[in-house]
């Protein structure tokens, strides 16, 4: 009689943390006829929520819900809150759950299966299955819990992901920051559980392109795909992935390498702009281990120029979203369609989306600006605001046929700038608004040379047009901030050269307006002032503008001079242009949650897919009318929107959270916990001695 198969090879495991739990905790647990009543990958549907279980294990009064985690505990509050949540839902639907971690049974194998028995001995029929004098065995499990997203060693079908199984368990974890790592233990633990639509909201400095390349090189099997809005990040992610640029992350991050000891992936960089997709072959997609590209390139996949043309569902099993802020785009929701099975992390810097709709994915860690302040990464803001001394100020419309149309008043203003193409050839009929800002933005730019010298720090505007930008380039240079502006309609040649002049120390620019040209991705640290001249139809798009220069000066030369938290970014902004409410969604969006489609209000409404969202056509004109603004004289307003007593508070606040978590890991593993305030002081005097 041919013996029976052990559970672990009878029983389906798709990673080896599946295997694991089957291999040294399940088989040495229970006798192979409970089989029957085991279901891996069980669906289970409470309200309007799918979540899966990694196994269901049924008796006749009992429903035992098995979940594998990754990582040991869950790093980040809103990570550990989604779990929670995750967990309760369960409870309701009438399952009773219990958790395994990698660590736990790599290094508590004896009391895992303990905790296994003990729950099945609830149930009468259960109870029957059980092995009364388990033989329990030393794991053979590397130290690394990323190797528990490698394959099932009794997987048949073809091996998958070879260079990222050979690259896995050597990643260097410590070359990343904090946040990153946090990050990474937030997606592990998601990702085990069976979900595969993540989401990271990370401050602008908190490094969401290290983060980007660590989750493909921990999570993809076979092939991980990299999906940028447009060429700027596209170069970004380009260059983090080529092991012979200087800075990329896989070997040039300052902690040391990332992958030491290994070989690169390879990676395949795709843009219609390089040239036709028809060209690239499908074996040669299938030659790469990483394909980088935008949304422009994927196409509906019915065209042979189409990216997903040339593709299969199998081809890609882990993608990675940039800017998923207009993650609404077709384009990306084709992609998720396109290749249904794989995982997927959203990074955006913004809360909130361009489109106003909700993220589709679960946000499982957040990093705040404000936490990205207190650790030393990006500059606190610091907002000089123009505010008229009069209550109504007189605007100015001039049609095309010569008559003029008299605005008055802020909302007026308000309401008419919600068109942007009317915008597009506006320049102001008095140049006063313009050279009252100038002064104030003469006189910071100076605190800002004294501060950072042998630094040369830099201007950032923002126009309503063309024209306008030109007039506003005119005026800074008369200002002695030398300037000029950037615009789509120019040559490429002459883009080059304007950004060489600005970005560059030998150049000779101090200042650039831009038109939606150095937007998303584009991160240059010398930039110490922004000045947004135009009103913002969303918060999203303001949010991207000033991020540009949020980053902290690195430099050499200020290192032990200037700290991070002497640097700011300095926002000069008009009042009548309504950026007030955008100021105060920075200052309130620590206490803020991004709205998720799965926690949409009962009165929530989309906006209509026909409507065209404000501001994505920056080389629209319009026919008529022109506009002409007339401000008048004012007062300065200043404040810093994270003071010190502030960040102090939010780093009391963290410490607090990642003390919570340390306890509720402890106070699992421990038979008699002691209450979390002597925990508390117990950290703290080991920390001190």
């Amino acid at each position: 009689m041919q013996p029976e198969m052990p559970l672990y090879q009878a029983i389906a495991s798709n990673s080896f943390l599946e295997y694991c739990f089957l291999r040294w905790i399940l088989t040495p647990a229970v006798k192979e006829t409970i089989r029957k009543w085991i279901i891996p990958q069980q669906k289970v549907n409470v309200a309007d929520r799918t979540y899966r279980v990694d196994y269901a294990i049924s008796g006749q009064d009992l429903k035992i819900a098995i979940e594998l985690d990754g990582f040991a505990f869950h790093s980040d509050r809103s990570a550990f809150s989604y779990d929670r949540l995750r967990q309760n839902d369960l409870h309701t639907a009438g399952w009773v759950v219990i958790r395994f971690s990698y660590d736990a049974i790599r290094l508590d194998t004896t009391r895992c299966v303990a905790q296994l028995q003990s729950i099945l001995s609830r149930e009468p029929l259960l109870a029957t299955f059980l092995i009364e004098t388990p033989i329990i065995a030393q794991p053979d499990m590397e130290p690394t819990p990323l190797f528990s997203f490698s394959p099932s060693p009794t997987t048949t079908h073809e091996a998958t992901g070879s260079y990222f199984e050979s690259v896995r368990n050597k990643l260097n974890l410590g070359t990343l920051r904090g946040c990153q790592t946090q990050a990474l233990t937030a997606l592990g633990n998601y990702f085990s559980t069976g979900e595969r639509r993540a989401a990271c909201i990370m401050s602008v400095g908190a490094g969401k392109t290290a983060l980007g390349v660590a989750t493909c090189l921990a999570f993809a099997q076979r092939r991980a795909m990299v999906i940028t809005p447009g060429s700027v990040i596209r170069g970004t992610f380009d260059k983090a992935f080529d092991h012979q640029a200087v800075g990329n992350v896989l070997y040039g991050l300052r902690g040391g390498p990332l992958i030491p000891g290994c070989k690169p992936p390879q990676v395949l960089t795709l843009d219609r702009e390089d040239g036709p997709i028809r060209v690239v072959q499908r074996e040669d997609l299938l030659k790469a281990d990483v394909i980088i590209t935008n949304f422009h390139s994927l196409g509906a996949g019915n065209d042979e120029d189409d990216l997903l043309f040339k593709l299969e569902p199998g081809d890609i099993d882990f993608i990675v979203v940039d800017e998923a802020h207009i993650a609404a785009a077709e384009s990306y929701q084709r992609a998720f369609q396109h290749f249904p099975k794989a995982r997927s992390l959203l990074m955006s810097a913004c809360f909130q989306r361009l489109d106003g709709k909700p993220i589709d994915a679960d946000v499982v860690y957040r990093y705040r600006l404000i936490d990205s302040i207190a650790d030393g990464h990006a500059k606190n803001l610091r907002v000089l605001r123009f505010a008229p001394e009069v209550e109504q100020t007189t605007y100015e419309m001039l049609w095309s046929d010569g008559s003029r149309e008299e605005i008055v008043g802020r909302q007026a203003l308000l309401e008419l700038i919600k068109d942007e193409r009317k915008l597009a050839r506006i320049t102001a009929k008095s140049d006063i608004s313009i050279r009252q800002l100038m002064r104030v933005v003469r006189t910071a730019l100076d605190e800002q040379v004294d501060l950072l010298y042998p630094v040369k720090p830099r201007v950032l505007f923002s126009a309503l047009g063309e024209r306008h930008a030109e007039q506003i380039a005119r005026i800074a240079t008369e200002y002695r901030i030398p300037c000029d502006y950037l615009h789509h309609s120019m040559t490429e040649s002459r883009i080059r050269s304007i950004r060489d002049r600005f970005e560059q120390d030998s150049g000779d620019l101090q200042g650039v307006v831009q038109l939606k040209m150095l937007g998303q991705g584009y991160d240059f640290s010398p930039i110490t002032l922004v000045v947004p001249m135009r009103p913002y139809g969303s918060f999203s798009e303001f949010y991207q503008f000033i991020g540009r220069g949020i980053r902290v000066l690195q430099h050499p030369a200020l290192i032990g001079r200037v700290e991070p938290k002497q640097q700011f970014l300095d926002i000069i902004y008009h009042a009548e242009f309504g950026l007030d409410d955008h100021i105060e969604t920075i200052y309130r969006e620590n206490d803020m949650d991004p709205l998720t489609a799965h926690e949409l209000p009962a009165d929530w409404r989309s906006p209509s897919s026909e409507e065209e969202l404000p501001g994505t056509r920056g080389t629209d004109t319009a026919t008529r009318p022109e506009t002409f603004v007339l401000f008048e004289e004012g007062e300065i307003d200043r404040r810093v929107v994270h003071d010190e007593e502030r960040i102090e508070q939010r780093k009391a606040e963290r410490e607090e959270e990642a003390l919570a978590q340390r306890y509720a890991a402890y106070a699992q593993s421990t038979p008699q916990p002691v209450a979390f305030e002597q925990f508390k002081q117990i950290v703290r005097l080991m920390h001190e001695s």
